[in-house]
């Protein structure tokens, strides 16, 4: 008996380790951001040339930081990012970043002026895309500032949106249809700084239901779960990878 015991024993223990060695499913399909993997690309700032992005098919550059000055009560508008430059290979969206809604006439003419400048090197300017973190219980009031700006853009520029994973919560019908309306794509971001957001994965699901043509946005070394597949969705377009200047840490 006592010997039976102590087989018993040893094949639990024995079975145990391998349990505890083995990698979970999620663990498995998780793998790093690889930018030679994808074709579109955030350009935040001064990145050096790589091999990935003479190969992109799109680049989302930065181009203007629109925030309120409260001492002088005016909105303005400060050029951010590279300076116009010949890219003929690529699709090019021109991004800014707004910290706040209440744009008055001038923000529109300097962007528009500003995707002229790079149409006069000789590029594909596809559209603008603005970058505004807006709270889920204030995305109403946004969606009625991006119908104004989608009325006031010449309409062969396609307007594109940054979006928060919190953003799937949204539930407001009229809210989505003036999305619907104005907006070509939002890009949802998955990561905040240089790091993943954990548990993107049950956001994602939900951001997939709101029949609203999206990418998602990862950061370069960052974490992607292999096994979520929006192949099947009409609305999914694709995969956007926001570039680092360098890794986040000495482990990469």
């Amino acid at each position: 008996m006592k010997a039976w015991l102590t087989s018993v024993c040893i094949i639990l223990c024995y079975t145990f380790a391998l349990t505890a060695c083995k990698p979970s499913q999620s663990a498995q399909a998780s793998e790093s951001i690889n930018a030679n993997n994808y074709e579109s690309f955030w350009i935040w700032g001064n990145i050096k040339s790589a091999p990935y992005l003479s190969q992109a098919k799109e680049l989302y550059i930065l181009q203007g930081n629109i925030h309120f000055d409260r001492s002088t009560k005016q909105s303005i508008l400060t050029a951010q990012g590279i300076a116009p430059t010949h890219i003929p290979h690529q699709k090019i969206w021109l991004v800014y970043r707004s910290h706040h809604l209440n744009w008055n006439n001038n923000e529109l003419i300097s962007i528009l002026k500003r995707v002229k400048r790079w149409e006069n090197m000789g590029n594909r300017i596809e559209g603008i895309q603005i970058d505004f973190d807006a709270k889920t219980q204030n995305l109403h009031d946004y969606a009625v500032f991006l119908t104004q700006l989608r009325s006031q853009l010449p309409r062969k520029y396609k307007l594109s949106i940054t979006g928060l994973m919190d953003w799937s919560n949204l539930q407001n019908t009229k809210t989505l249809q003036l999305l619907r309306q104005s907006i070509d794509e939002i890009a949802i971001q998955t990561y905040q700084g240089s790091t993943t957001i954990p548990n993107y994965s049950k956001y994602l699901s939900k951001i997939a239901k709101l029949n609203l043509p999206f990418k998602i946005g990862l950061v370069q070394y960052g974490q992607w779960d292999r096994s979520i597949d929006f192949t099947n969705n009409p609305h999914f377009k694709g995969y956007i990878v926001f570039l680092l200047r360098e890794p986040p840490n000495s482990n990469y």
